[in-house]
């Protein structure tokens, strides 16, 4: 099991790598991967099934980021990286600012994310969105699913994978980062907003990365009603007047289901979250439902 009493032991060999004290750091999240902040520096440990050769081309496109100019977060120079410790990639990366304080705002990520589309393709080997086979790939391997959740999700991707594929991308297929929300940007001490995880970073359709941030503005409770206008000002460009917008963020959602459901285990409160949103799909008609966020 992904758990911290299994991430502890490969933290404190990266921090006696480091030089720092494992009982000086600090769990800021355990989900997708285990984050601890501890000195100057974030380390980010995958799960065992994380394939450790696809780190190394997300480290050699952040580099080229940071070469491009382009406002992320960096790779630490304490240590060569990605780093192998047991079955877990690790990567370190500089500390910032989480921004609490002062939060990212979704104008600040659309003009984050029109800057990243606008860049030329970058010279590494990124894999093309392929999220219908990433829905179907996490159905049917999440343990927390009975036959009824697994037959309504994939009853639903069979609807909107006809959708996907008749599709016609207006803005076209660029580097996107794939999963941007404002939880997925920091602040550099100068209160700079920079874009970070980059795990899912691939090639694919700009639309994508800005149905994301719709479902984000929608399916979570957000201070600022005008969110997501906000960011498609700040972007550029309105997708809604686009008829396949909406298929396209049913699809996004889908996603998130289906990863959560992937990644949860029975009994803990992401499993009960991501039921929660299947029963959701089930009462489709009523008032839109907000999730909890994993």
């Amino acid at each position: 099991m992904f758990v911290e009493a299994r991430t502890r032991p490969v933290l404190a060999e990266v921090c006696q790598r480091l030089g720092y004290s494992e009982t000086d750091a600090t769990l800021l999240r355990h989900h997708t991967n285990a984050v601890y902040a501890v000195g100057d520096v974030v380390i980010k440990i995958a799960p065992a099934e994380f394939d450790f050769h696809r780190m190394r081309p997300i480290m050699n496109l952040v580099w080229w980021l940071v070469d491009q100019g382009f406002p992320t977060v960096r790779p630490s120079s304490h240590l060569h990286q990605p780093l192998r410790v047991g079955n877990h990639a690790i990567t370190v990366w500089e500390r910032l600012d989480p921004a609490h304080d002062n939060p990212i705002t979704t104008a600040e990520l659309g003009a984050l994310l029109r800057q990243l589309h606008a860049l030329p393709d970058p010279p590494v080997s990124l894999p093309t969105l392929q999220p219908v086979q990433s829905v179907h790939d996490s159905v049917t391997r999440s343990m927390v699913l009975n036959h009824d959740d697994r037959d309504l999700m994939l009853r639903r991707l069979e609807a909107l994978a006809a959708t996907w594929t008749d599709m016609t991308f207006p803005l076209g297929a660029s580097l996107i980062q794939s999963d941007p929300q404002i939880r997925n940007a920091l602040r550099r001490i100068d209160g700079t907003p920079v874009l970070a995880d980059w795990d899912g970073a691939g090639i694919g359709p700009r639309e994508w990365d800005i149905a994301t941030v719709a479902v984000h503005c929608r399916r979570f409770a957000h201070p600022n009603p005008t969110a997501f206008t906000d960011f498609i000002t700040a972007y550029g460009w309105d997708p809604t007047g686009w008829q396949s917008f909406e298929p396209l963020c049913q699809l996004r959602e889908l996603q998130m289901i289906a990863t959560n459901a992937r990644k949860s285990r029975t009994g803990t409160p992401a499993a009960a979250e991501v039921h929660q949103r299947i029963n959701g799909l089930r009462h489709e008609g009523q008032e839109l439902e907000r999730w909890r966020i994993l």
